[in-house]
């Protein structure tokens, strides 16, 4: 059984326009100690899924529509908000992309992470304290013991993602999901987070969700891949099946138009247009509209994500290798 397994997940929100499908149905899996990226664009659905997963949609104007989110064989959109709360915090953790914004700003950031030791483990003392100094420890914050008193606004970007790192992995969660963790942040910065986070798991053995759409963090961090676009997952593959041989034209598109080092490429090729009003998304395929091969089906028929090999799905009429 797999740890995460998410069915036919749809999420939507209430608009002046009406309702907009964020989520279309969506569905993966998470097996334990795997590293899944989700990948796409902005707007593709990648942070609503973590969100529904955290029950962190607001609602309203969210809303669930329907699916099931089956954690260790539990469905949390069954389960009563306040016991959803509790597995959630203790047992699934989030490390949100903007920690500036997501740390209160009238706290130590000590007093933040031992919160984690005195709600769910009823710690006090002494005790939270020597916790706290250990977690500050181990995602090299230096001078643990100082720094436990001080304010979010006193650290650098690159620290306060340490201290989001070590919120999440306080309790020693069965998963992670990390929604652009590297976001705003230097390279060489994002190299260092990129890192922890890979030292993180490898220690705990957590199960992990990476959203993002750094093409060089997926290769180095993910072992599979689900590709996302207007709220659907267009691609799911190993991470060295995508990058070796891409099936889908928008998952060929992202590949294409990134810049490589260990090869000399022509210019890069931009995905023509942008992507699609939500709220007037095209019929049939939602990729059609930008894609070189749409034929007459892609306007009539929505394409499901099928089989295409060992542990490989696609959603598209007219899958295959780079023309």
């Amino acid at each position: 059984m797999s740890l995460l397994d998410i069915r036919d997940l749809a999420v939507s929100f209430g608009t002046e326009a009406g309702r907009i499908q964020a989520l279309a149905g969506v569905s993966f899996s998470l097996e334990r100690g795997e590293v899944l990226a989700l990948l796409g664009e902005s707007g593709s659905g990648k942070s609503v899924t973590a969100a529904a997963i955290m029950d962190l949609v607001p609602n309203p104007p969210g809303a669930v529509d329907r699916g099931a989110i089956i954690f260790d064989g539990i469905d949390l959109l069954a389960l009563p908000p306040r016991q959803r709360r509790d597995l959630c915090g203790a047992r699934i953790a989030l490390i949100f992309q903007d920690a500036l914004a997501s740390l209160n700003p009238v706290y130590s950031v000590g007093w933040q992470i031992g919160e984690m030791f005195r709600i769910h483990q009823k710690k006090t003392g002494a005790e939270v304290q020597a916790a706290v100094i250990d977690l500050l420890e181990a995602v090299g914050i230096p001078d643990a013991a100082r720094r436990a008193d001080q304010y979010p606004h006193q650290f650098s970007g690159g620290m306060r993602q340490r201290i989001m790192i070590a919120m999440a992995v306080a309790l020693s969660p069965d998963i992670i999901i990390a929604d652009e963790p590297t976001t705003a942040l230097d390279v060489t910065i994002q190299a260092q987070i990129v890192d922890l986070l890979a030292t993180v798991r490898q220690r705990s053995g957590a199960g992990m969700i990476f959203i993002t759409h750094d093409l060089g963090v997926v290769a180095e961090l993910a072992d599979r891949v689900a590709v996302m676009y207007a709220g659907r997952i267009v691609e799911t593959a190993s991470v060295f099946e995508l990058f070796a041989t891409p099936q889908h034209p928008y998952s060929q598109g992202l590949l294409a138009s990134q810049p490589r080092v260990d090869v000399e490429t022509p210019d890069l090729v931009p995905i023509p247009g942008s992507a699609p009003n939500p709220a007037a998304l095209p019929s049939g395929c939602a990729f059609r509209t930008r894609c070189p091969r749409a034929q007459d089906l892609c306007a009539e028929v929505e394409p499901l994500l099928a089989v295409a090999g060992q542990g490989r799905q696609v959603a598209c009429h007219f899958p295959g290798a780079f023309a």
